[in-house]
C-alpha cells in the first residue's frame, strides 16, 4: 500500500506542475495589437519537410540612407516579399477564445555568380519589396567585413567573430538596404516596423538566425517574437509560450495572405522572449515540446472538467496497480 500512495503522491505532484504550465501558457495581450507594434523582432517561420520559410519584420527608426540589414541562413535563400498586414493577421488568428468553464521546394535558379572580393562570393542580387538584396557566400571574415562596409552596410569591426562563426559553417548571407524610390509615402525617414521579407532555404533543424542581433541590441534588450508553423508544437529555452493550437487551411478564409502561404495542417505555436546581448550567444533552435508539458495545455486541470478528468486518471491508475500486485 506505501508503494501505491507514493505513486499517487507523485501523479498529484506532476499535475500541480501542469497546472502552472497551463496557466503560464495563457495568451497575454496587455494592450491593442501589441504583437504588432511592440517587439523589436517579429518572424514566421514555416518548417515543413527541411524546407523552412521564414518572414522577418523588425523594428527601425532613420534615414533610409542609414538601413543594412544582413541575415545569415544554412541553405542558399529564396527571396519573396510580403504584404504588410501579415503579422496583423496572425496576431487576430492567435486572439485567446472566450472564456469557457470547458475547456515545398524550389528549383535551384542560382543565377551566374558576380565578381566578389577574394573570400567574398557575390551569387545575386535582386529587388524584393522595398529592399536591394544581395547574397554572398565567404571563405575569409575579414573579407566579408571589408565588402560590407565597402558596399555601405557599415559592419562593425567586432561582428568579426560572428561572421566566422557563420563562415565556419558555410552559412549564406542576405544583405538588405532600403531602395529610395520605394520607400513608404515618398519619405525617406522609417519609424516602427519596416515592411516584412521572407526567406526560403533548406535546413536539417527549425531554426532562427538570433546570434547575429547581439551586434545591434539596445542595453534594455530585444523582444523576439515568433509564430512557427510545424507538424508539432515547438519552444526554446525559457520562451513565454502565448498561444498553440491546430490550423487547418480551411480557418484561414478570413486570412488571405497567410492562406497565400498556409496550404496544409499545422501546429502553430506563438512564442515570446525579451533578450540581453548576452543570451544571443547562439541561434534558435526550436525543438518539439516534451509531451509531458503538452498534457498540460490538452487538459485543462483549473477547470471542473479537467478536474474531474484527473480524479478519473488517479482512480485508473489506481486500479492498475492493484491487480499487478495481486
Amino acid at each position: 500500500m506505501k508503494k501505491i500512495f507514493y505513486l499517487i503522491l507523485i501523479f498529484i505532484m506532476v499535475a500541480f506542475c501542469l497546472t502552472l504550465i497551463s496557466l503560464a501558457d495563457g495568451g497575454l495581450f496587455t494592450q491593442l495589437y501589441r504583437d504588432i507594434y511592440e517587439p523589436n523582432q517579429l518572424a514566421m517561420i514555416v518548417f515543413d519537410d527541411m524546407m523552412e520559410k521564414i518572414i522577418f519584420q523588425i523594428d527601425y527608426e532613420g534615414d533610409a540612407e542609414d538601413f543594412a540589414w544582413v541575415i545569415p541562413v544554412p541553405g542558399y535563400p529564396k527571396l519573396f516579399p510580403v504584404e504588410d498586414d501579415i503579422f496583423y493577421e496572425l496576431h487576430k488568428l492567435t486572439q485567446p477564445p472566450p472564456p469557457s468553464s470547458f475547456g515545398c521546394g524550389w528549383g535551384a535558379d542560382v543565377q551566374t555568380p558576380g565578381l566578389g572580393d577574394e573570400g567574398v562570393h557575390v551569387w545575386e542580387e535582386n529587388q524584393v519589396g522595398i529592399y536591394h538584396t544581395t547574397t554572398l557566400s565567404a571563405t575569409d571574415p575579414n573579407s566579408l567585413v571589408e565588402w560590407l562596409n565597402y558596399n555601405g552596410y557599415a559592419f562593425p569591426a567586432e561582428g568579426q567573430e560572428i561572421l566566422d562563426y557563420y563562415v565556419q559553417q558555410s552559412w549564406f548571407f542576405v544583405a538588405m538596404k532600403i531602395q529610395h524610390e520605394e520607400t513608404i509615402n515618398n519619405s525617406e525617414n522609417y519609424t516602427g516596423a519596416i515592411q516584412p521579407i521572407g526567406i526560403m532555404f533548406f535546413s536539417d533543424e527549425m531554426i532562427y538566425p538570433l546570434k547575429i542581433s547581439a551586434l545591434s541590441v539596445p542595453t534594455w534588450g530585444t523582444e523576439v517574437l515568433i509564430y512557427a508553423f510545424s507538424d508539432e508544437r515547438v519552444t526554446f529555452p525559457e520562451a513565454a509560450e502565448e498561444y498553440n493550437a491546430i490550423i487547418t487551411p480551411d480557418q484561414l478564409k478570413e486570412y488571405p495572405i497567410l492562406q497565400g502561404l498556409i496550404d496544409e495542417t499545422f501546429v502553430l505555436t506563438k512564442l515570446r522572449k525579451n533578450f540581453s546581448a548576452e543570451e544571443m550567444d547562439e541561434d534558435l533552435i526550436l525543438l518539439p515540446v516534451p509531451k509531458y508539458i503538452a498534457l498540460g495545455n490538452i487538459i485543462d486541470l483549473n477547470s471542473p472538467v479537467g478536474q474531474f478528468v484527473l480524479i478519473i486518471g488517479i482512480f485508473v491508475f489506481v486500479l492498475k496497480t492493484k491487480k499487478r500486485n495481486a
